[in-house]
């Protein structure tokens, strides 16, 4: 039974473990683990933990995620000054691969101002854990007066974008390969 409860930090480590193990990107060194970290993970965890819902297995431990920040534009400034610096001298492509993720989600970011990051192993997919972390994540949302929720994601990863049209995000535009999509909380 998977159960659907708000971030604690014991619970820091096995996110990471899920980030590394259901990663598109590859992570064969430090340096890629480290940018996957930070950029899909620390920012969140540790300023916004309010806004992180865990999947937890019968032994507590975190299976799956999802992850938020509630405003792009707090988000964007506070990423700026205390973790772009650092993923800058993991080097050139990690730098600009932060600061397009960045220029993608604001083109969407006054309509739906609030990102999400959500990741579930694979043997967790298919029982409706996503489902219920996005629903988790829209609920609070909602009761902090958010407006709206997005998400990019590759346009090539039709498993993902399925799942989210199912759970009512819809596409607002693609863009250099990416599908950015949204839903009103």
């Amino acid at each position: 039974m998977i159960n659907i409860r708000k971030y604690e930090p014991k619970d820091k480590e096995n996110l990471v473990k899920v980030l590394y193990e259901t990663s598109s990107l590859p992570i064969e060194t430090e340096a890629q683990r480290k940018f996957l970290e930070l950029m899909f993970n620390d920012y969140y965890t540790e300023t916004e933990p309010d806004c992180c819902f865990v999947a937890a297995n019968e032994d507590d431990e975190a299976v799956g995620y999802i992850i938020c920040a509630r405003d792009f534009d707090t988000y964007a400034k506070n990423f700026k000054n205390f973790y772009l610096p650092e993923i800058k001298e993991l080097g050139f492509g990690f730098y600009t691969m932060a600061l397009g993720e960045i220029f993608i989600h604001k083109l969407i970011s006054k309509k739906y101002p609030a990102h999400l990051h959500i990741d579930i192993l694979d043997v967790c997919q298919g029982q409706g854990v996503g489902t219920r972390l996005v629903s988790a994540l829209s609920e609070y949302l909602g009761s902090t007066g958010t407006h709206g929720l997005m998400l990019s994601c590759g346009m090539k990863n039709t498993k993902a974008v399925k799942f989210y049209k199912k759970n009512n995000f819809k596409i607002i535009m693609n863009f250099m390969g990416n599908c950015l999509m949204g839903k009103e909380v």
